[in-house]
């Protein structure tokens, strides 16, 4: 597959009907909207195409509504909004597969993920049945203080199901943060089960086109900064890809990467997007 390189998102609106858009490194970077992303969006409306928006934020739809509507992109602006969190709520909701009682490891803001359901959160990791991870056990935690806390837990043969399988997320200035996705790899690491809810995987995204009436796959666009989870998740489910290099792979080469480093970049992770773009913009 050859990339192509594109300036703007008006370069390929004609071609897709549905676009399933990332939030953190294409939007927003948690608490600032990315320079003409609200312009980009307003585009693909101004030419009534579907849009979703697919995130791997391991907390229920309305808070991630919340944050976007603060950042000036109001719900009308967008058809659905997919995430990770919701999603593993939605599906606990019908199945007991990992058992009823869970210990939460992840920081205190995304706690109330699984609120409303038969479920009980337990303080001693002894009394759970599994695991639910939605990340670190606060913010910026240190790799050495939470190596131990897998150990204790790895020990007790818990499986663990990850709902934000992002390695790590960056903001505008720089500052990288540790995701779930690299806490559940760590577990794997040390003998633990893990299963993942959220992007690359197939069942959010079967979930997402399912929202749009099951399209064509021809006609749907998926636009991310990740090539790990929004870029090998199109290419497994067979949708075209736009990425987006101002997000995290900014970050990992301190600045937009070239052609060269991109080419590298897709080999290192067996995933090639059909566009590149410097940002989300027109």
């Amino acid at each position: 597959m050859t990339t192509e390189s594109i300036r703007s998102i008006a370069e390929v609106a004609d071609h897709y009907d549905a676009y399933l858009i990332d939030l953190w490194g294409v939007m927003h970077d948690g608490s600032t909207l990315y320079a003409g992303a609200d312009a980009a969006l307003a585009h693909l409306r101004a030419k009534n195409k579907s849009v979703i928006f697919l995130s791997n934020a391991p907390r229920k739809a309305s808070r991630a509504i919340k944050v976007l509507s603060r950042l000036g992109i109001d719900p009308h602006q967008y058809d659905h909004m997919v995430t990770s969190g919701q999603t593993a709520h939605d599906r606990l909701k019908v199945s007991d597969h990992y058992g009823s009682r869970y210990y939460y490891l992840g920081p205190g803001k995304d706690e109330d993920v699984l609120d409303g359901l038969d479920y009980d959160a337990v303080k001693d990791p002894k009394d759970a049945d599994f695991i639910l991870n939605a990340g670190f056990e606060y913010d910026y935690q240190p790799e050495a203080d939470i190596e131990p806390v897998l150990e204790r837990l790895a020990a007790l043969e818990l499986p663990l199901l990850c709902i934000n399988p992002d390695m790590e997320v960056v903001k505008q200035d720089g500052t990288r943060l540790l995701c779930a996705g690299w806490v559940a790899a760590r577990y794997e690491v040390l003998g633990g089960l893990v299963d993942y809810i959220g992007k690359p995987h197939r069942a959010i995204y079967d979930h997402c086109l399912s929202l749009l009436g099951n399209p064509a796959k021809s006609g749907v666009l998926a636009i991310g900064d990740n090539l790990l989870t929004d870029i090998t998740g199109a290419n497994r489910m067979g949708i075209d890809s736009l990425l987006i290099k101002g997000g995290i792979m900014a970050s990992e080469h301190g600045t937009l990467p070239d052609t060269a480093q991109l080419e590298k970049s897709y080999l290192q992770s067996a995933a090639t997007p059909t566009f590149v773009a410097d940002r989300f913009t027109i």
